[in-house]
């Protein structure tokens, strides 16, 4: 364990000093602990000229598809939104973009969070 441990911090300072990122190791088979948010890597469009309202007590929006990214805010139960377009994440679970009714942009929803499932046209 010692040996371990004195290796992570040895390869962490290393890569700090080069400047390297480093990810979260997975063993073989396993899902990422990491996901990837944000507009960069989640690019959407106006798509989708369906709407609809949050079904549940209070839906947070987020920075991508992921419960794990950063969460923007919060829309209540009932409010409408309009969408703009939909992605599958790498766990099989349907995102939504979606705006308020005045246009704004807020971010992506999990589509079982909406009334009638989300946007039906794909990013």
């Amino acid at each position: 364990m010692r040996i371990r441990k004195a290796l992570a911090i040895t390869t962490l300072g290393a890569a700090l000093t080069s400047g390297a990122v480093l990810l979260p190791a997975t063993s073989a088979g396993a899902a990422p602990s990491a996901v990837t948010c944000g507009n960069a890597h989640w690019p959407h469009s106006n798509k989708d000229s369906g709407s609809g309202k949050i079904s549940v007590g209070s839906a947070a929006v987020h920075t991508g598809p992921y419960g794990d990214c950063t969460t923007v805010g919060y829309v209540n139960k009932g409010v409408k939104v309009t969408y703009d377009c939909y992605v599958t994440n790498t766990a099989g679970n349907r995102w939504t973009w979606i705006r308020d009714t005045a246009g704004s942009s807020l971010g992506w929803i999990y589509g079982k969070y909406l009334d009638d499932g989300g946007a039906t046209e794909r990013c």
